[in-house]
């Protein structure tokens, strides 16, 4: 009698369904974002508790699956994010050898403008990880984003159903709190012609992070607070988890942060 094939392993990032939010005292409340909220002291140690959590999710799914699939919106702002994977002791074992990387989106500049994302990535991790060539895939106009995809769900394809999605994503908020790959509202304003994958591999994402440390002002948080729990429905991950990573010093013990936002209702998943 053939015996029954052996279950899945379990997700390495099991869902956090309600709001957490990680207390910084009474008198700074963090914003009352959708998903995960981690606070820390500054800019750099929010990079390091962000950084710290990829590396145990990185190892956890080379442990489950075989290999790390990770995909990286490489703005301005991720730099600094990038660079300290790259130097710091305590990343040295980072699983580089069973990583894939993607990227989540390019802009139409030059490769020598600071807005390119494929040469922040070729600059950082490409150049000083060590991860094998192969399994580092830039997004380019030219052949296209449809070629991109089928090459994304080829990789994917290999793992049981269920748990073939990207299982990283790394994005940021601007200093103006944009997180424009899943802002349809927030556009560059030079009108740049852009490629972005799909909302559907961000749905479907184990963990997104976001760093917004370089965020200046407490009324910006607030208004990109509004907007990410009016769309919480287009950037909560379905059976995924979603986090933010802030410092103390982008809030004011008077900003009217989180506590008084009214909750607002999430729109509909699209078709």
């Amino acid at each position: 009698m053939q015996e029954p094939p052996p279950p899945l392993p379990p997700d390495p990032s099991p869902p956090s369904r309600e709001p957490e939010i990680i207390p910084v005292g009474p008198a700074l409340a963090p914003p009352r974002l959708p998903g995960r909220v981690v606070m820390r002291d500054s800019a750099d140690v929010a990079i390091d508790a962000m950084l710290a959590d990829m590396y145990i999710h990185a190892t956890n799914c080379v442990r489950a699956f075989g290999d790390f699939q990770f995909a990286v919106s490489a703005t301005p702002e991720s730099e600094a994010a990038l660079m300290r994977l790259m130097y710091d002791p305590s990343f040295r074992e980072f699983p580089w050898g069973r990583t894939r990387l993607w990227m989540v989106d390019e802009v139409d500049v030059p490769p020598e403008d600071p807005r390119h994302r494929a040469t922040r990535l070729t600059e950082t991790i490409i150049a000083c990880s060590g991860i094998p060539e192969n399994q580092c895939h830039l997004l380019g106009f030219s052949p296209g984003l449809g070629e991109y995809e089928k090459l994304l769900r080829e990789h994917l394809g290999w793992r049981e159903k269920g748990h073939d999605r990207l299982d990283f994503i790394l994005l940021t908020l601007d200093e103006a709190g944009r997180l424009a790959v899943l802002d349809e509202a927030h556009h560059d304003s030079e009108a740049l012609k852009s490629l972005a994958l799909p909302l559907a591999y961000f749905q479907s994402a184990r963990l997104i992070s976001i760093y917004a440390g370089e965020v200046k002002r407490p009324e910006v948080l607030v208004h990109t607070t509004r907007w990410a729990r009016a769309n919480k429905a287009r950037i909560m991950p379905t059976g995924g988890e979603l986090q933010w990573y802030l410092h103390t010093s982008q809030l004011s013990p008077a900003s009217p942060a989180s506590p008084t936002l009214p909750t607002l209702p999430s729109p509909p998943l699209p078709n």
